[in-house]
């Protein structure tokens, strides 16, 4: 196990409830660790921000003054090897110069990412004296104002390397790269390149090779959805820990590990496409109306469903609709007649043990609506205290599918599929009420990469296409060069046995819940809750993705990252990160709690301040949450995620939590529940 000291810890006490503090520690007061005075190079927060060109570097000055507002010290930038020399032989450090004259300005360090290929050296681990020759002149330049330098950025995506990623061929390159930087000057501090998501075995292959005498900091970036759940909350725990764990095993010590990139984009097609596609599809089924409820799933213990408030479902649901809010027990008594149509969360996750009560549920003429990707894919199962998961073992839910007459295919699935494919409305989308609801859907920016076909359906039912491929054919086997004409969403009407309809899009670029994106409403809530998470599990520097959102395209997530706008007008991303430094400013140390304080879906945190004083955060993941709350000790600030004022007594008081956390600072503050 690690040496590294745990200060977070989960233990289920109930199918409502589980414990998110540890305790040892006396009190709040006792904290074993003294707070030091911290300077800049110690803080915990940064965001990665493209400063060494194109819109980031314009907007350079403005940035960094927005960032040290927020209270983020660090900046995370590509000083990129085919920026530096552009042309082989001739070196420019103009432009970086210039963002290090900023940083200076704004007393911000900045962590390069030593990184990428020039023409004439690639993939730039094959050309290593070229590569070695950059990094000498580039560490040397910078040397005297640059501590930390990371090499690499995700060598385990093809796309950055460049070649098969190769954890061993990345372990030697990172030997040589760490040994030319000692050689410049041996304090400076060696990055192991972040890591996309969190490949353990690749790091762990990486350490076989030897790399481990090469780095001083792990690095990790482990996208996701928001730590919303029981599940959620356990999993990034466990990936934190396995990576120093792995460290241990293999260096002899721990090391400091860094997230240097975690973030969710805001894409405004979020919503906004899921409205068109459920809106113009149920326009097809009933012309009339829906003669009833939609109901759709706010059940937080269903990890899907993660951030899906009911405000949100109603940003996703046709104009005046009359909608059903369901938990995942309220399926098995679901009936057509009063709730016809069912909307479930999007993505490709299934309830299995509600397999049995939805298909009677379409048997007896519902309509079950799945968005998202490709429906039945995961199996999500309930366990015994009532969370929903993934297994951990065999995932994916098989013919699951057919059960339900559906029938999918992807080019890993049937021979000659196309990987992908231009989209656009099939003709029947195109007419009434349904063209209205689709204007709006923008088919040609989007690909169809699974598809649907007819193969499993009875006399009497029909498959109705909405997406149809544009000019696709087989890429082979026996119908090679034949038109390929399956649609990727389309609804599927019974009237055979079965009198209901399901409707289905694999198109995923409007993915909620289990994944990096989400409603910009919910990006404050995402991002300070998973700082304060790994803050409270080892993690000694974490860097929002990214500060400035490019937003040239509304539907590519790579532009809507930003915990700004593109205009520098500020994101909920931006206000929580701002309130979070307020109450838990760089220098803060963590605090264990006495107590099994974090029951019934509560999780709590603390911390003490540079100024002597008790920082408290208090949330509740999976839902609100009412407590009695004895709060002993002097209160002086308190505030919600956003930086908006709480109204906090001394004493004993019934407080209402949410997902929005509370912060409460004081001098000698301790927070006490009870029923």
């Amino acid at each position: 196990m690690s040496k590294r000291i745990k200060l977070f810890s989960i233990a289920t006490v109930s199918a409502s409830a589980f414990l998110l503090a540890c305790g040892l520690s006396a009190s709040l007061g006792a904290a074993e660790n003294s707070v030091k005075n911290t300077d800049v190079m110690n803080s915990p927060y940064g965001t990665c921000s493209h400063l060494a060109g194109g819109q980031e570097h314009d907007a350079m000055p403005q940035n960094m003054v927005m960032m040290k507002k927020a209270g983020i010290d660090w900046a995370r930038a590509d000083f990129s090897w085919s920026g530096i020399e552009r042309t082989q032989g001739t070196w420019n450090f103009e432009h970086l110069d210039k963002v290090m004259k900023n940083a200076e300005e704004q007393r911000m360090q900045i962590l390069p990412i030593l990184d990428y290929h020039t023409s004439w050296a690639d993939p730039a681990y094959k050309h290593p004296e070229a590569w070695l020759e950059y990094v000498r002149r580039t560490v040397t330049h910078f040397k005297d104002k640059i501590r930390y330098w990371e090499v690499w950025n995700e060598q385990n995506l093809k796309g950055f390397w460049h070649d098969t990623p190769d954890p061993v061929a990345y372990a030697e390159f990172l030997k040589k790269t760490y040994t030319t930087i000692k050689e410049i000057d041996p304090d400076l501090q060696v990055v192991y390149g972040g890591l996309a998501g969190v490949p353990r075995d690749f790091y762990e292959k990486s350490l076989q090779a030897g790399c481990g005498k090469y780095f001083d900091v792990i690095n990790i970036h482990p996208y996701r959805g928001g730590l919303v759940s029981q599940s959620a909350i356990i999993t990034f725990k466990e990936d934190i820990q396995a990576f120093h764990d792995l460290t241990v095993k293999y260096c002899g010590e721990d090391k400091p590990l860094w997230i240097t990139e975690m973030g969710w984009a805001t894409p405004p097609v979020l919503g906004r496409n899921a409205k068109c596609m459920i809106s113009g599809s149920l326009a097809k089924v009933y012309p009339d109306g829906v003669p009833g409820k939609i109901g759709v799933i706010v059940d937080y213990a269903y990890t899907p469903a993660n951030g899906l408030s009911e405000r949100i479902w109603s940003q996703m649901l046709p104009e005046g609709t009359e909608m059903s809010v369901l938990k995942m027990a309220d399926l098995k008594k679901l009936d057509p007649k009063t709730t016809p149509v069912l909307v479930m969360p999007p993505g490709e996750d299934f309830p299995t043990s509600c397999s049995v009560d939805l298909q009677n549920y379409v048997k007896n003429g519902g309509t079950l609506v799945l968005i998202g990707g490709v429906p039945f894919y995961y199996h999500n199962i309930c366990d015994e205290n009532g969370v929903w998961s993934r297994p951990k073992q065999n995932p994916y839910a098989g013919n699951l599918a057919h059960d339900f007459r559906v029938s999918w295919i992807a080019w890993w699935t049937e021979k000659g599929t196309p990987e992908t494919t231009k989209i656009t409305l099939a003709p029947g989308m195109n007419e009434g009420v349904a063209a209205e609801m689709m204007k709006s859907y923008p088919a040609d920016q989007l690909d169809g990469t699974r598809f649907f076909t007819d193969s499993k359906l009875k006399p009497g039912d029909v498959m109705e296409p909405i997406l149809l491929p544009v000019s696709a054919t087989w890429m082979d086997g026996e119908k090679k060069g034949e038109s390929f004409n399956a649609p990727c969403a389309c609804i599927y009407r019974f009237n055979s046995d079965w009198k209901g309809n399901i409707i289905v899009s694999a198109v995923m670029g409007d993915t909620l819940g289990n994944t990096n994106r989400c409603m910009e409403e919910n990006q404050g809530i995402y991002l300070s809750q998973a700082i304060l998470l790994a803050l409270a599990n080892g993690v000694d520097r974490y860097f929002s993705y990214e500060f400035q959102a490019v937003e040239r395209d509304d539907v590519d997530p790579e532009h809507h990252f930003g915990l700004m706008h593109s205009d520098l007008t500020p994101k909920s991303g931006y206000n929580a990160y701002k309130a979070l430094t307020t109450a838990r400013p760089a220098g803060s140390v963590n605090v264990k709690l006495s107590e099994d304080y974090a029951k019934d879906n509560l999780v709590v945190l603390a911390w003490k301040r540079p100024d002597g004083q008790n920082g408290w955060a208090i949330w509740a993941p999976t839902g609100t949450v009412t407590k009695k709350v004895k709060i002993s000790g002097k209160v002086t600030e308190s505030f919600n995620y956003l930086g908006e004022k709480v109204d906090v007594q001394g004493g004993i008081s019934r407080m209402v939590f949410s997902d929005g956390i509370t912060y409460i600072i004081g001098k000698n503050v301790t927070v006490n529940f009870g029923k």
